[in-house]
């Protein structure tokens, strides 16, 4: 279930420098690289000559050059050079897809590019705030399914067993559960409020609290894969917010590229502090990778069995009927 007629992040802004960089997203091998005006455009990664990966090629002048036999193709996917002759044949002009830049992320348009809209990039306003320290977005290449990973942030009770050394919360609280579920318009959001709590010790650093705090965790899914989580801690003169963008991006149907982009309101320009909250959130989001990779290689163990889903698993029943009008409504690959 790999639904089109999406953007989907292809890589950290960072990542796509001076030389091309492959990716693979929905089955499609692509090839990312930038052009002479700096801006990315992404290519079918192979040649239409011999099939060689483009992505092992160099950008010229703002063309990528294959690295077999030197042809040369601009961003919009069309042979503009071949070194032994003149004419181009029509065959020699290979797919582009369209490309666009923003919050610290190239995305990709996969599917009917008549249909790509720069009004549905996936919202993440704060990261365009000022006041708001963007530094940290973190990439992971998944040995799972995406829908894994889109399941384990649609159900984040979770957080009280596989992260109870980092971010965990005593289970008990489970047993009257705050969770508020909402479904409209092809959004769904988890709302979990804890009243008069401690906070853990990754959220102690924060701030020196004088006690106890409210603790509020609102996770957003917008379709197909993206997760966008709240945490605040408050008390009666502070409050403190950290985003937590998280983008599930298709390779092939056992693996997926694995963003998560960090943006709070405090502790801004503090480059200490931004090392160690990089490093306990890569260690949190490393928790939940053995986890997916494990039940991926238990599916693949498996087959023909399916999930018992829980009462706490409404947003999951919502969020799969949603992908699953998409997926039949996209184009094959």
């Amino acid at each position: 279930m790999m639904p089109q007629n999406h953007w989907y992040a292809a890589c950290r802004s960072r990542d796509l420098g001076a030389a091309p960089l492959a990716r693979t997203i929905c089955d499609r091998p692509l090839v990312l690289f930038r052009g002479p005006n700096g801006l990315p455009a992404a290519l079918r990664d192979y040649c239409s000559h011999r099939r060689a990966p483009l992505s092992l090629g160099q950008v010229v002048d703002g063309v990528l050059r294959c690295p077999y036999h030197g042809l040369r193709f601009d961003t919009g996917g069309q042979c503009v050079h071949i070194p032994t002759q003149k004419d181009i044949p029509a065959a020699a002009h290979i797919p582009a897809w369209p490309v666009t830049e923003r919050y610290g992320f190239v995305w990709v348009w996969i599917g009917d590019a008549a249909r790509a809209d720069l009004g549905l990039v996936p919202a993440l306003p704060w990261r365009e705030e000022a006041g708001w320290d963007t530094e940290i977005i973190q990439y992971f290449p998944v040995r799972a399914g995406w829908m894994l990973m889109n399941d384990n942030l649609l159900d984040l009770s979770h957080v009280a067993f596989i992260h109870a050394n980092t971010i965990g919360f005593d289970p008990g609280a489970l047993a009257d559960d705050p969770l508020v579920t909402e479904s409209a318009g092809g959004l769904i959001r988890n709302t979990r409020v804890f009243r008069d709590v401690v906070p853990p010790p990754v959220h102690r650093a924060w701030h020196d609290w004088p006690g106890r705090v409210t603790r509020t965790s609102i996770s957003e899914w917008r379709p197909p894969a993206c997760v966008t989580i709240l945490v605040r801690n408050e008390d009666a003169t502070t409050k403190l917010d950290l985003r937590i963008d998280h983008c599930m991006t298709p390779a092939t149907a056992t693996t997926h590229h694995y963003f998560v982009a960090i943006a709070r309101n405090f502790q801004v320009g503090n480059a200490v502090f931004g090392a160690r909250l990089d490093d306990g959130n890569e260690r949190v989001h490393r928790e939940d990778l053995a986890m997916v990779e494990a039940q991926q290689r238990v599916i693949d163990a498996t087959p023909g069995h399916f999930d018992m889903l829980l009462t706490q698993d409404g947003a999951l029943r919502s969020a799969h009927r949603i992908l699953k009008k998409l997926a039949d409504s996209s184009p094959p690959p």
